[in-house]
């Protein structure tokens, strides 16, 4: 029908642009005279608002032509079509053709909503004009013309896709129209709202971010084994992986931009941008940013150990192990370090342990640490947990409460502490100890309150009251017992020299009374000395008489080598016992007490140490603490008092107590 041609060639078309090719082979658009989609779709605005629509139109390349050409993408499209094998020219459509007036009221309006087209599909018709002879007229007689009259007839029709595509164009609906449904909906004689076009969301894209290539990454918090082969609950594998020089720890991977969105108008809707990030912020101590082909990629620069920085985000390998998410039974379980440096910036929880080698925390320690001398420093509080460091330092900065600090060949500084025990060969107390006890060697205390201290040299600025509590000293006195033992040794062999030295000069004297040896030692001595010299006769008579006395000579010699000996063992007890008086001296000069002001009860006593006491390295906190308050036979009470001041030294004393 002739309705459905579905338009003709216009009459009076214009001048296509020099992008748009039309032969015997369609429509195209050469490539090589597009700057852009944008160029492209003016001319499509054009062609549509003169009633023009794309015969045999390919609508997913007109779509493309249209909208996905951005500036300086065509030279790209060509160049894929050339490697391909293709040419610039891209085919859109068979032809051009114009709409007929008629057709155009065919095409009804469109509800756009929420981004989506819907149209209303019904059955559509055209009218003609057509003359008709009136029924029961007259004919003319002669020949003449029959009369009639204009009737108006009604044609059912159908929609065209291609004018379809135009039609939605010019009523806003530029972009993502539903081809397969709108073509079936047509050929269907579909009646009903349909959904016809639907915008498309911009695809978001995905970030920057970082590739694991290392298994050293991961600790391994599989529970630990025993010797016996069964399964240690409280401890993890391998929780402080170490890592070797050169390892790759992570990649970066690139960003990956979003793909546009594009409203139903053909507007372009940009997808948020990813994020990107400076790859170098990652890299910490001992680490470094490489570079390849491939990317950006994290090594390790010296052998260590991973610490990962959740504040930052950096990753360090470093030569001390560092913890950041704290000691529990859920994070790490106990630990055992063979690493000579450790830092826990976590809480060190409630019957877990630490083992190894100048530990340092920078957070409340409620368990216990061990550790194999070095240091062991806690920038905060130590609170019911303990510290065993055999010879080290112990320094606390914060609090010490109800807790245990064990290093009887070390030093221990704290800044105050409460209902504590601290042994240690110094101790330091910058603040107040308040209900502890404390053994060392040498004690300084800045306040005392209702504490128990012993040690051979004490400095205390003051006691002050606590409740009904008072404050017990114990100044401990050297033991002098092995010391006066040695001496007493010492003295009862100088006196068993001197008397072997008496001996020896009788048997000199009697000796010398023999026959002939008077005689034989004058003429000696004055041919050494080369007074004299002899005949033959007289050397003669000479060897004679030596032969003679030579059995006296014998123990003359051997009284002579045993007075030199018993010389040199004199002399070496003489000195030690020079040295052990001059040690009794220096222990008695270091043993004092000296208590600033006092404002509180408080006893001060000097107190005996017996030389075969069990060693203090040996000793249970219970046997310590029992130790502090014993009172030991021969202790002399040195002040009770409730205020006033206290200035003692052993010297001082015309002699130790009884």
């Amino acid at each position: 029908m002739a309705d459905t041609a579905a338009g003709l060639e216009g009459n009076a078309p214009e001048p296509l642009p020099r992008f748009i090719i039309r032969d015997e082979a369609g429509l195209s658009v050469d490539l090589n005279y597009l700057s852009a989609s944008a160029e492209f779709n003016q001319w499509v605005d054009r062609m549509f608002i003169r009633g023009a629509y794309f015969r045999g139109i390919d609508y997913p390349v007109f779509l493309r032509l249209a909208f996905d050409f951005e500036p300086g993408m065509v030279i790209d499209e060509i160049h894929a079509r050339e490697a391909a094998g293709g040419n610039a020219c891209v085919r859109f459509a068979a032809g051009i053709s114009y709409i007929v007036g008629q057709r155009v009221g065919l095409y009804r309006g469109v509800k756009v909503s929420g981004g989506r087209a819907e149209y209303l599909f019904e059955p559509v018709s055209l009218e003609y004009t057509v003359e008709q002879p009136v029924a029961g007229g007259d004919d003319d007689e002669e020949g003449g013309a029959v009369r009639t009259e204009s009737v108006v007839v009604s044609q059912k029709t159908k929609l065209d896709f291609d004018e379809f595509v135009a039609q939605i164009w010019l009523k806003g609906v530029k972009f993502g129209v539903d081809e397969a449904e709108v073509r079936k909906a047509i050929a269907d004689d579909y009646v009903g709202r349909l959904k016809i076009a639907a915008a498309i969301a911009p695809t978001a894209g995905a970030d920057a971010g970082v590739e694991e290539l290392s298994d050293v990454l991961h600790r391994d918090d599989a529970p630990g084994l025993l010797p016996d082969g069964r399964i240690n609950l409280a401890r993890f594998r391998n929780r402080f992986p170490q890592i070797r020089a050169g390892a790759r720890l992570l990649r970066k991977t690139p960003l990956v931009l979003g793909a546009l969105g594009r409203e139903l108008t053909g507007r372009p809707v940009a997808p948020p941008v990813p994020k990107d990030f400076d790859f170098a912020t990652l890299s910490g101590e001992g680490t470094r940013v490489d570079r390849d082909e491939q990317g950006e990629c994290l090594v390790a620069a010296i052998d260590g150990f991973l610490d990962i920085d959740n504040d930052s985000g950096k990753i360090s390998v470093t030569e001390k192990v560092v913890n950041r998410a704290g000691v529990s039974l859920r994070t790490t379980g106990d630990i055992s370090l063979m690493g000579d440096e450790y830092e826990e910036h976590g809480e060190i929880q409630e019957r877990r342990v630490v083992e190894g080698l100048n530990i340092t925390t920078y957070a409340d320690v409620f368990g216990k640490i061990v550790s194999r001398g070095g240091r062991v420093v806690l920038k905060q509080n130590l609170s019911g947990g303990s510290i065993v460091d055999p010879g080290g330092e112990v320094t606390v900065e914060g609090r010490v409460s109800g807790a245990t600090i064990f290093a009887p060949g070390g030093e221990v500084t704290v800044g105050a502490a409460e209902s504590s025990l601290i042994v240690a060969r110094r101790v330091v107390v910058g603040e107040r100890a308040v209900g502890c006890d404390i053994l060392a060697d040498e004690v300084q205390v800045a306040v005392v309150q209702a504490s128990v201290l012993a040690s051979p040299s004490l400095t205390i600025e003051a006691v002050r009251p606590r409740g009904q509590a008072e404050t017990l000293i114990s100044v401990l006195l050297p033991a002098e017992d092995a010391q006066r033992a040695l001496l007493a040794q010492a003295s009862a062999q100088l006196e068993s020299l001197d008397q072997a030295d008496a001996a020896a000069r009788q048997l000199l004297e009697s000796a010398r009374t023999q026959p002939g040896v008077a005689n034989y030692m004058a003429v000696a001595g004055k041919l050494r000395r080369k007074e004299i010299s002899l005949t033959a006769e007289q050397q003669a008579a000479f060897i004679k008489l030596r032969d003679k006395v030579a059995p006296v000579l014998k123990v003359l010699a051997r009284l002579a080598e045993e007075g030199k000996a018993r010389a040199t063992q004199r002399e070496a007890l003489q000195s030690a016992m020079a040295a052990v008086e001059d040690e009794r001296r220096k222990l008695r000069e270091a043993v004092t007490c000296s208590i600033g002001d006092i404002s509180g009860d408080v006893i001060v006593r000097a107190r005996l140490q017996a030389a075969d006491a069990k060693p203090v390295a040996q000793m249970t906190p219970a046997e310590i603490k029992a130790f502090l308050r014993a009172t030991p036979p021969g202790s002399q009470k040195l002040l009770v008092a409730a205020k006033g001041s206290l200035q003692w030294r052993l010297a001082d004393e015309a002699a130790a107590p009884a």
